[in-house]
Formats: structure tokens, C-alpha cells, sequence
């Protein structure tokens, strides 16, 4: 790949927020259920959600003294523009629409019970794994109006649109998992290319 082959981005408002819970985990086979004469005594589980942020970005043409050029700027664009700053080295959206893998972040979610009356659950937080998350408060699992939908084997999964400008939340009820990235682009290209244009 070539310097000319990289775009630079500029990250939008707009952000599609995905979280996929899974029960499959080493925790299970270390602390398994526990039965005394085929009563359970000790019950464990182990859940993990998955939390994946994805931005859509708009490219950017960049420009030194008004010129395009190809790439990112050089040592000679740098040091005029650090000589004479904010004049020199300046952008453009160029209409390529595009989505960024923001985020990646996982929770872990730990229960048991005892003699099925006495329980209890420890929440680690979301650890980042990838990234800044740029809507940590907007979580999905947990929250009574989120639905996750599962068809066959495949874990839970629920998504939400969310502006970081606004801070609206859009749940998103119905959705092909396989189609979650294109739906997103398709959705809001037209209105970050016109508040670009």
C-alpha cells in the first residue's frame, strides 16, 4: 500500500453501537455447578458482553499552500505550517463516506447461588480492549427498553444508533446482523455529506 492509498478521516456525530452477550466461557468449566444426591448445591455462571463502537467518518482531501497532495504532509509541510500555523496545511471533504472501528471493549458478568436461596452477582466494567469508547454511558445490556435478539445458535446481540452531538439514542428493535454496518452507512451518508457540503 502506498502513502496515497491511506485517506485522512474526519470522525462524524453519528455512531452505531453494538452488544453481543455470550454465556461460553473457561469460568464454567473451573467452578461448574455443584450437586449433593442430584440437588444443586452450588450453582455458577459466567456471562460476557461484547461492546463494538463503530463512527462513520467523511475523507479528506488534504491541501499545503492550496495544492493537493498526495498522502500526508511531509517534513517541509510540517515545518511551514508550525512557522505559520492553521495557513498552510488545511483539509477538505473529499464525499467518501466511511466507518472506523471505534471501540471494543468487554464486561464480565459473574453469579452463583447456594442451596438455591442464597445469591449473588459481580459486574466487572467494560475493560477496553481497542480504542476510546465515545459513548461509555450509553450501555445496552441492562437496560429494561434494549431487546437482543438471537436467531439459532448465534449469542444475543442488540444495537443502537447514537449522536454525540445530540446524545440520542436510537434503539434499533429489528436488524440482520450481517447487515448492521452497511444499514448504518446507507442511513446516514446523505445527512453527513450535506453538512459537509
Amino acid at each position: 500500500m502506498s502513502t496515497s492509498d491511506i485517506d485522512k478521516v474526519a470522525l462524524t456525530d453519528y455512531n452505531l453501537i453494538i452488544e453481543e452477550v455470550s454465556d461460553e466461557s473457561v469460568f464454567g468449566m473451573i467452578s461448574p455447578t455443584q450437586k449433593i444426591k442430584g440437588i444443586k448445591v452450588v450453582t455458577t455462571s459466567h456471562l460476557q458482553v461484547v461492546r463494538r463502537v463503530y463512527t462513520l467518518t467523511i475523507g479528506e482531501d488534504v491541501y499545503f499552500k492550496g495544492q493537493k497532495i498526495q498522502g500526508m504532509p511531509g517534513a517541509r509541510e510540517l515545518l511551514s505550517e508550525f512557522l505559520e500555523p492553521g495557513k498552510q496545511i488545511t483539509t477538505r471533504p473529499n464525499g467518501k463516506v466511511g466507518i472506523l472501528n471505534r471501540y471494543v471493549g468487554k464486561k464480565n458478568i459473574f453469579s452463583g447461588s447456594v442451596v438455591q436461596k442464597y445469591s449473588g452477582s459481580v459486574t466487572i466494567p467494560f475493560l477496553r480492549q481497542y480504542g476510546e469508547d465515545p459513548a461509555p454511558t450509553r450501555l445496552l445490556h441492562g437496560n429494561p427498553a434494549v431487546t437482543f435478539l438471537q436467531k439459532g445458535e448465534e449469542n444475543p446481540m442488540a444495537a443502537a444508533y447514537y449522536n454525540t452531538r445530540t446524545h440520542k439514542l436510537e434503539l434499533l428493535h429489528y436488524f440482520e446482523r450481517h447487515k448492521l454496518l452497511d444499514n448504518f452507512k446507507a442511513h446516514f451518508a446523505d445527512a453527513t455529506l450535506a453538512a459537509t457540503g
